[in-house]
């Protein structure tokens, strides 16, 4: 995967979303541009998602990871101030509301108007998710979230695990207890579907793999 080190998830409350959320008008073309604008300013990479987490108020929550904080009831007026202090500044707002995210976050792609793939294959993983996490009694501990595009939809489908980062690609239903065993109840990576990790570029994610280091990989990703 490319390198991304701060991923926000845009709280919409649903799970359709425009082909392409940057062009859609609204609220996420008007966030997405506003990153865009100071992405040279930001001492990480930023990646923009909307997920189907409802919001809290009027505004938009938006979920930050790695943080692993929610900002309450963001709005388009408090987009620079987002900006600036967070993406810019690198620390948490001291002018906006947020609260701690406790557990672990399983976000599976499911953008149909994006790619087919993983609108079939999206939400029958999500719902795997939920069925597995309730039988184990993890259901109050990790929460599932469907979301936009991620990228790779030939990957589909595509499942990222947060805070800890590592995103999983070529997810079946009959893949997910895997899933769950192994990576949120044992911590161990799942090398036959790992895509990649949150905060490390190409090259340290193929060393994490044991795969060789390519030279012209740059931010191609995997």
């Amino acid at each position: 995967m490319k390198l991304y080190q701060r991923h926000l998830f845009v709280c919409t409350g649903r799970p359709e979303w425009p082909a392409r959320i940057e062009q859609g008008d609204g609220y996420l073309q008007i966030l997405a541009e506003a990153i865009a604008t100071c992405q040279d300013e930001m001492p990480f990479k930023v990646k923009l998602t909307a997920c189907d987490e409802p919001s809290s108020g009027p505004g938009y929550d938006i979920l930050v990871f790695p943080e692993a904080i929610r900002y309450l009831n963001v709005t388009e007026a408090d987009f620079s101030t987002l900006v600036e202090d967070h993406l810019i500044g690198n620390r948490l707002s001291p002018h906006l509301r947020r609260e701690s995210l406790p557990g672990r976050h399983v976000f599976v792609c499911v953008h149909q108007a994006r790619d087919p793939r993983c609108g079939e294959c999206g939400p029958a993983v999500a719902q795997q998710f939920r069925q597995t996490l309730a039988a184990r009694g993890l259901a109050d501990s990790v929460f599932v979230h469907q979301t936009s595009h991620v990228g790779q939809h030939a990957l589909a489908g595509n499942v990222l695990i947060y805070p800890g980062g590592d995103w999983y690609g070529l997810v079946t239903p009959a893949v997910v207890h895997r899933l769950v065993e192994e990576h949120l109840l044992q911590g161990q990576i799942v090398a036959t579907h790992w895509r990649g990790r949150l905060g490390l570029s190409p090259e340290q994610q193929r060393a994490l793999a044991g795969l060789p280091v390519r030279q012209d990989s740059g931010e191609k990703g995997l």
